[in-house]
C-alpha cells in the first residue's frame, strides 16, 4: 500500500472544495451553522438572518460588513465557547497527549469519521478544535497551496519543522502511515546543524520526494549550512512551499543557489483558519485568495479578516487577523492580496511620521545588493523606541554577508540612506554576522521590537509550554555605531 490518498482511493483531502452556491449563499450557511451550533454565536445573527431574504445581494454584503469583529482576544476569553455542539459526541483522537494506534488511526479517520482533536493558538489557553471534516478541509487548503507550486497527487513531500511546534511532535510518532498513505513525511528538528540538514536531504533522498515544506528562515539555515560544509547543492528537488515570516528577496536568491531546480513559492494562512491564499505567480508580495475555502475583507488597523465557509467545528466569522495588506474583490468573485506585509506592528516610523514595514527594508536591500554584486543574504534589525524602561531610541541593522570585503561600502551607503529617513532615532548601528540567530519555535521577524515577547508557533494543548531560551550574546564580528544626522533629508534609493 503506497500514497493510497495520492491516487485518490481513499479520503478525499486532496478534493479542493467544489461551491455548488454564490458566495452569499455560503456565508449565510456557515452563519446559519454558527447561530444555532456554537455557543458564542448562538442567537446573535437571528435578526439579520431574517432581515437578509428581503437584501439585494449588495445590501447583504453591505450588512455582512456590519457584524461584530472577532479576534484572539475574544478567542482566548471564550475560547470553549467557540467550539460547536457537533462535537460534544465525539472522540478525543489523541486523547491525554497520546498518540494513536495505527488501527485507532484507521478506524476514527477512515471508518468511524467521528474523532476531534485540538491544537493551540497563539494565547495561553486558546485552542482550535477539528473534527475529521474540518481536518479534511485543513489539509485540503495546505495541500491545495503546495499543488499550485506544481506538485501533483501520488508525488512524495517532506515537511521540516520544528519538533515541538504545530503538529510535528504528535505525526512524526507516524511517519510510516503518513508516507504510505498520504506520501508525507515529517522530518523534525530541534537546531539546524550540519547533521539535521544532511538528514533532511537523505529523507529527501530515499523518499523521492519532489516536494519541501518549511519555514522561509529555516530553509536559509539550510541553505547556509550547506554553503558553509560544501555539501553540494540538491537537484532532484523540484518544488518548496514556505509560510510563516517575510520572505526577502535576497534569502531567496541565495536558497535557488543550493537548490537551483526548485520552484520556491508563499503561501499565507493562519493556525485559526489554515492556508487562505498562496502567491501569485512569481510575486511573492500579492497573493490569490482560496477563494473556495475563505471569504476575506478589508479589517480595521490594517488588518485583514477571515470568515470560513467549510470549518463547522470550529466556524470563524469576520476573525480579525492582525496582518498588513490590501484585499481586492474582482467582479468574478475572486479575491487578491496585495502587498501583503505580515504583522501589521512589524514597522519603525519614520520622521516623517510615516510607517516603513518590511517591504521598504526588501527594497533597500535589493537596492544594495544591486550595487555591490549581491554580497548580502539575510538582514533584520531591532529597535528601541523608548515606549519601555528608558528614554532610549536605537535602531540596530544586521548583515549576513557572502562577501566580507564590502563591510565598508555597506555601512557608508546604509547610513547615507537611512539616517536622514529615520533621524527620530539617537543611534543607528550596524553589525555583521555569519547569521541571523532564531528560536525556530517563535516567528521570525524582519523588524524586531526589542521589548516584545517573542511570539511563539502554535502547539497542541496538551503539550507542555517550552520556555524560551535565553538570548544568546550575539556573535558578532564588527559593530559600528554611527550618531544620527538629524539634519539630513531623505535620500530616494
Amino acid at each position: 500500500m503506497r500514497n493510497i490518498l495520492g491516487y485518490g482511493l481513499a479520503l478525499p483531502v486532496l478534493t479542493e472544495p467544489e461551491p455548488s452556491t454564490s458566495r452569499r449563499e455560503r456565508l449565510k450557511q456557515i452563519i446559519q451553522h454558527a447561530n444555532t451550533h456554537c455557543p458564542y454565536y448562538k442567537d446573535k445573527y437571528t435578526t439579520f438572518l431574517e432581515g437578509e431574504k428581503d437584501f439585494t445581494d449588495e445590501e447583504f454584503c453591505y450588512a455582512f460588513s456590519h457584524l461584530p469583529i472577532i479576534d484572539r482576544y475574544q478567542l482566548d476569553a471564550n475560547n470553549t465557547e467557540f467550539r460547536s455542539d457537533e462535537l460534544d459526541e465525539k472522540d478525543e483522537l489523541f486523547n491525554n497527549d497520546l498518540s494513536p494506534s495505527f488501527w485507532t488511526l484507521l478506524k476514527h479517520a477512515l471508518f468511524k469519521k467521528s474523532f476531534t482533536t485540538s491544537i493551540s493558538l497563539s494565547g495561553t489557553s486558546s485552542c482550535r478544535w477539528l473534527d475529521r471534516h474540518d481536518s479534511q478541509i485543513y489539509a485540503g487548503s495546505v495541500l491545495h497551496a503546495l499543488s499550485r507550486n506544481g506538485w501533483k497527487r501520488g508525488q512524495n513531500f517532506v515537511a521540516f519543522m520544528p519538533e515541538s511546534s504545530y503538529f510535528t511532535h504528535k505525526l512524526v510518532q507516524r511517519n510510516n502511515v503518513l508516507y504510505h498513505l498520504f506520501g508525507l513525511t515529517i522530518q523534525p528538528f530541534k537546531d539546524i546543524t550540519k547533521d539535521s540538514v544532511t538528514q533532511l536531504l537523505t529523507t529527501l533522498k530515499n523518499t523521492k520526494a519532489t516536494a519541501l515544506i518549511t519555514l522561509p528562515h529555516a530553509l536559509l539555515r539550510i541553505a547556509q549550512i550547506m554553503d558553509e560544509e560544501n555539501i553540494a547543492p540538491y537537484a532532484p528537488l523540484q518544488y518548496i512551499k514556505v509560510s510563516g515570516s517575510f520572505f526577502l528577496d535576497c534569502n531567496k536568491t541565495f536558497i535557488q543557489t543550493m537548490f537551483p531546480n526548485s520552484d520556491i513559492q508563499c503561501s499565507y494562512g493562519a493556525t485559526e483558519c489554515g492556508i487562505v491564499a498562496h502567491q501569485s505567480s512569481l510575486n511573492s508580495f500579492d497573493y490569490d485568495v482560496f477563494d473556495k475555502y475563505v471569504y476575506l475583507e478589508q479589517g480595521p488597523d490594517n488588518s485583514i479578516l477571515v470568515t470560513t465557509y467549510h470549518q463547522k467545528a470550529f466556524p470563524l466569522i469576520r476573525y480579525k487577523i492582525e496582518d498588513m495588506g490590501r484585499v481586492i474583490n474582482y467582479n468574478d468573485g475572486t479575491q487578491k492580496i496585495k502587498s501583503l506585509e505580515g504583522n501589521n506592528s512589524d514597522h519603525l516610523t519614520g520622521t516623517d511620521g510615516y510607517m516603513y514595514f518590511p517591504s521598504f527594508f526588501n527594497i533597500f536591500i535589493n537596492e544594495l545588493n544591486k550595487a555591490l554584486n549581491d554580497p548580502i543574504i539575510d538582514f533584520t534589525l531591532s529597535y528601541d523606541d523608548g515606549s519601555g524602561n528608558n528614554d532610549k531610541t536605537n535602531l540596530h541593522l544586521k548583515f549576513v554577508l557572502t562577501d566580507h570585503t564590502k563591510k565598508d561600502k555597506i555601512r557608508k551607503t546604509a547610513l547615507e540612506i537611512l539616517k536622514p529617513i529615520f533621524a527620530n532615532y539617537k543611534r543607528i548601528t550596524i553589525s555583521f554576522q555569519p547569521f541571523i540567530e532564531h528560536d525556530f519555535t517563535t516567528k521570525y521577524k524582519v523588524i524586531q521590537h526589542n521589548d516584545a515577547p517573542p511570539q511563539r508557533l502554535s502547539k497542541y494543548k496538551e503539550f507542555e509550554q517550552i520556555q524560551p531560551k535565553p538570548t544568546p550574546e550575539q556573535n558578532t564580528e564588527e559593530t559600528e555605531t554611527k550618531t544620527v544626522d538629524k539634519a539630513g533629508q531623505k535620500k530616494a534609493f
